[in-house]
């Protein structure tokens, strides 16, 4: 009998410890809209005029596209930009045969230009050097997004357009008569607004009751929930306030079965 007693002690203080890491708090992100007008002059082509492109803002085209501002200080541009798009007119295509290449090569799209302290072009992609997650197949007629991921934020855009490898002498002579065709039909990022998010990983709570010669516990554990936090908004997980409150009713509840236990002795 006494065994017992110290058993349903020892349950009572293993429970109270465990309470501690009962709550956990994310943070996360909400994915914006970028105010996007069309002004109907996004097509264009690479700077040596033979692969589809899609100009998004570019002062120094011709003519000038703005469809995005070039400054928004109360909406920067946070962890990244994301474009979604239409490609027409190239039917089922996803291959590509490249100058010199001896084997076909994938159609792909990414973004370029040069946002805040942030620039690339077509000679990052001919190097390698844009992540591979950053880059999207394209497989054909379809609708598709590409993002383009930043460190820090920033409130200017100078360039953004959507570069594809998709080559118009393909499709037709030039940009004029190209079937292949590019849409733009949103430009998103996220509001850089950290929000929190209780998560309840084990939360656990304990009952001892005793009578003059024995002692039983149980316990009850609830289920595990799962958040989902984007790249920017991640956070470390820490107690929450409604898993310390259990933790220290727990560690009470178990000094408390203990010092019983040492009376009745």
């Amino acid at each position: 009998m006494k065994m017992n007693k110290v058993l349903a002690a020892m349950a009572a203080s293993v429970v109270a410890a465990s309470a501690l890491c009962a709550m956990s708090v994310t943070s996360f992100a909400v994915e914006r809209d970028v105010n996007y007008t069309d002004s109907g002059n996004s097509a264009a082509t690479s700077d040596d005029g033979k692969l589809l492109r899609a100009n998004i803002l570019n002062q120094w085209a011709s003519p000038a596209v703005s469809d995005i501002p070039t400054e928004d200080t109360e909406n920067p541009y946070t962890s990244y930009i994301k474009v979604t798009f239409e490609v027409s007119g190239i039917g089922s295509d996803s291959k590509v045969k490249a100058e010199g290449a001896e084997t076909d090569k994938d159609l792909e799209a990414f973004l370029c230009g040069g946002v805040g302290p942030y620039s690339r072009h077509m000679g990052e992609y001919e190097s390698n050097k844009i992540p591979s997650d950053e880059i999207v197949k394209i497989t054909g007629d379809g609708e598709y997004t590409v993002e383009w991921k930043f460190d820090e934020p920033s409130s200017t855009a100078q360039i953004l357009y959507v570069q594809t490898n998709i080559p118009l002498f393909e499709y037709g002579d030039g940009l004029e008569n190209t079937s292949a065709k590019l849409t733009i039909k949103s430009v998103k990022t996220d509001d850089g607004v950290e929000a929190p998010s209780t998560t309840t990983e084990a939360a656990a709570t304990t009952t001892t009751s005793s009578a003059s010669t024995t002692a039983s516990t149980s316990t009850t554990t609830s289920g595990t929930a799962t958040t989902t936090a984007s790249k920017k908004g991640e956070a470390s997980a820490q107690t929450g306030d409604a898993g310390a409150a259990v933790a220290v009713a727990a560690l009470g509840l178990a000094a408390a079965t203990a010092f019983a236990v040492r009376k009745k002795d």
